[in-house]
């Protein structure tokens, strides 16, 4: 798997050589880059040329391609697909998977998710943090008590200051938009490369959502987004530019703790998504793996 995250953000070309991408730009000298080393291709600028020959060979290297609305915020995303051998056999394990297991799954999602909330705000020197630690002992199964809506209503006025996640014009908001969409189309490659249906989730089951099941997984790595954009110095910014996307998109690169291995959220990503076909084989829960919030294991 590559690990270099390209944002093109400048007008020109982009094409594919020798199983290199072509970097031209319309005013500058134009560079070479392995396909191999790439992991995440984002296209900012509206002026880019692609060709179809490197459209075609992004998914032979596992390369997600996001493409950007006139916000500059993900709106579509090509990644590799139908590549797992045993695709149909996994399909048909999705099918059947009971209800009692998918209950028990989300629960395990929910208590991560929270947890990894509890540790940002641990970490970020913000109260209720023990709160947290306890909603996430008291999660049932399928979460049927809502601790996950609980717990965010303590998350959010601990985390920021005089903060609507609804306000869409407040920038913190259109900063974590941005590092949830690039965190969700890595996990829609991972899902897909695991040979799993990312329509038919595990808890979401929204008939025009394509990615129920990726909505379902990436729960616990939003924190990493949270903490990440907490980091930034929004106040002096009124817009998100290329800089701070620089600064959104490290959440990739940073370490979580994953069954006491250290390892970055985008590899954490693939784990996860295998995890969930072994736990759906073999019909336990403890085969899920999820990322843990660490202070220790930050690259950042």
């Amino acid at each position: 798997m590559g690990w270099r995250i390209l944002q093109i953000s400048k007008p020109c070309k982009l094409s594919v050589k020798n199983r290199r991408l072509v970097y031209e730009p319309f005013e500058e000298a134009s560079l070479t880059i392995p396909l191999e080393d790439i992991s995440v291709v984002i296209l900012e600028n509206r002026q880019i040329l692609l060709s179809n020959s490197l459209l075609s060979e992004l998914p032979e290297y596992d390369i997600v391609l996001f493409t950007c609305d006139f916000s500059h915020l993900p709106s579509g995303v090509l990644f590799p697909f139908h590549t797992h051998s045993r695709y149909s056999q996994i399909a048909w394990l999705q099918r059947d998977i009971s209800e009692p297991l998918k209950k028990r799954l989300w629960q395990e999602v929910i208590k991560a998710k929270i947890n990894n909330q509890a540790a940002a705000l641990e970490i970020l020197n913000k109260s209720n943090a023990g709160k947290l630690r306890e909603i996430a002992k008291l999660v049932q199964s399928g979460d049927t008590k809502n601790s996950e809506a609980f717990a965010a209503g303590i998350y959010w006025k601990s985390f920021f200051t005089d903060f609507n996640r609804s306000d869409d014009d407040d920038i913190r908001n259109a900063s974590l938009n941005y590092g949830y969409a690039v965190l969700r189309g890595c996990m829609a490659r991972s899902v897909v490369g695991a040979g799993l249906l990312p329509c038919f989730g595990i808890h979401h089951a929204n008939k025009l959502n394509q990615f129920n099941l990726v909505d379902d997984l990436i729960e616990p790595f939003r924190p990493f987004v949270d903490y990440v954009v907490a980091k930034l110095s929004l106040s002096e910014n009124k817009q998100l530019n290329v800089e701070l996307k620089n600064r959104i998109l490290q959440v990739l690169g940073m370490n979580c703790r994953l069954r006491g291995e250290d390892i970055n959220l985008l590899k954490s990503c693939e784990m996860t998504a295998e995890s969930l076909v072994r736990a759906m084989t073999v019909k336990k829960v403890s085969e899920l793996k999820l990322p843990a919030m660490e202070k220790e294991t930050f690259l950042l």
